[in-house]
């Protein structure tokens, strides 16, 4: 893992959303300050908003439960000294596995027209299927 990514301005409004979202909320005057700052409307700030906090609530934070306790039990199976330098790759990697695993839903689906929204805005194509997850 540890692999550098090119970070595109979606992926950085959608960060500081994220961010946002799991530290409380973002405000309304934080979401007009966002949009402003990336170029794109509060509208579209606020869908992505509530699609990831639907999304969390529902799926995500369930996921990241299973898949830490799943990646400590794969790390230590047979007898297997715990690395905790591993620790965050290896997560990062069963959470990969367990999202190409995830059939699409009304939330998927949401979220992911959401960020396609926001990418329309800032002039940038839609995420291919096969990249999106």
């Amino acid at each position: 893992m540890g692999t550098n990514v090119e970070w595109t301005k979606d992926m950085l409004l959608i960060w500081a959303i994220l961010r946002k979202t799991r530290s409380g909320g973002l405000p309304a005057e934080e979401r007009r300050a966002l949009a402003e700052q990336f170029g794109v409307s509060e509208e579209v700030v606020l869908r992505y908003e509530r699609a990831r906090t639907t999304y969390e609530v529902l799926i995500g934070e369930k996921r990241r439960r299973q898949a830490k306790l799943e990646t400590i039990l794969r790390m230590t199976e047979g007898g297997k000294t715990f690395e905790p330098e591993r620790y965050a790759d290896e997560l990062e990697a069963t959470l990969e596995r367990m999202r190409d695993a995830e059939p699409e839903n009304e939330l998927t689906r949401e979220l992911r027209d959401a960020r396609d929204a926001i990418r329309a805005e800032i002039g940038l194509p839609p995420v291919p299927p096969e990249d999106y997850s």
